[in-house]
């Protein structure tokens, strides 16, 4: 239901991937395609050469998308992460290290005309993606913890998807935080959610397994099966340790002593985080 030019966030990664793959199925034939193309537009952000890059390709090339990619350099996300920082209104270092590519990205999709985008955010929090999820000591505290991380997402990842983007008027929408889907998912015995190495059963596996059509397969075997990548490690592991680097230079152990007056919290901060 449309009536702009929208396209696909598409990392390479099972939920953009699967977002994109249901999206692109479903497309012909519907009034945005009379109205837009046929063709799905997908949208990629990483330093050269990295994971997300590759893998968002060949994804895009399985499905036939119109792929655009978007490389940034490390210090192209330094000089923007305070205007990042002033878009999210949070400190936090993993969803800043997160939203400046996304917010980078951002720029260029509005600029090519696209007015909103699909994202794959929620799925993690759902079906239990993150790889500490290994560590669950049973299905009623991986549960637990699946409530809490999507009762979280406000301040975390639903917040880095919406301010960034929304930063340059893009908006993003989740289908997997449709509130039906939640509800259908969580609904869902967590016994078959858990991490099983012993099954051969890895981070979502049901989700996985749902999508393993080997008639009509949505994706390639090895994309349906890649582990889970945090976003900022994805689109380069050269772009963390760039933003450690120059907070390393830039922040004093002096002005670590100071950091409460900014940080008015009883936890222990790092150089980065004081950066931030």
């Amino acid at each position: 239901m449309t009536d702009v030019p929208f396209g696909v966030l598409l990392s390479g990664g099972l939920d953009s991937s699967l977002v994109a793959a249901v999206t692109a199925r479903y497309l012909a034939g519907t009034k945005a395609a009379k109205q837009w193309g046929a063709k799905l537009h997908s949208f990629c952000v990483g330093l050269k050469g990295t994971p997300d890059l590759k893998a968002g390709r060949e994804v895009a090339d399985f499905l036939g998308t119109v792929h655009h990619e978007f490389q940034f350099t490390i210090q192209d996300g330094i000089d923007a992460i305070e205007d990042v920082i002033y878009h999210t209104e949070t400190y936090d270092v993993t969803t800043i290290r997160a939203a400046t590519p996304m917010f980078l990205m951002s720029r260029k999709i509005k600029s090519s005309g696209v007015k909103w985008v699909i994202s794959g955010e929620g799925s993690d929090e759902i079906f239990g993606g993150y790889l500490y999820f290994h560590k669950a000591p049973n299905k009623e505290e991986f549960h637990q913890e699946t409530c809490r991380k999507i009762k979280a997402l406000h301040r975390y990842d639903c917040l880095r998807a919406n301010k960034s983007t929304y930063a340059w008027g893009l908006e993003a929408r989740v289908p997997f935080l449709d509130k039906d889907f939640i509800k259908v998912a969580m609904d869902i015995d967590p016994e078959y959610k858990m991490i099983k190495h012993e099954e051969g059963r890895i981070e979502k596996w049901i989700l996985r397994k749902a999508f393993d059509d080997e008639e009509n397969p949505y994706l390639p075997k090895h994309i349906l099966y890649r582990q889970k990548e945090q976003f900022s490690d994805g689109v380069g592991y050269g772009w963390i340790d760039g933003i450690k680097d120059h907070a390393a230079k830039h922040v004093t152990d002096r002005m670590m002593l100071n950091a409460s007056h900014i940080f008015p919290f009883n936890t222990p901060l790092t150089k980065e985080a004081y950066y931030y």
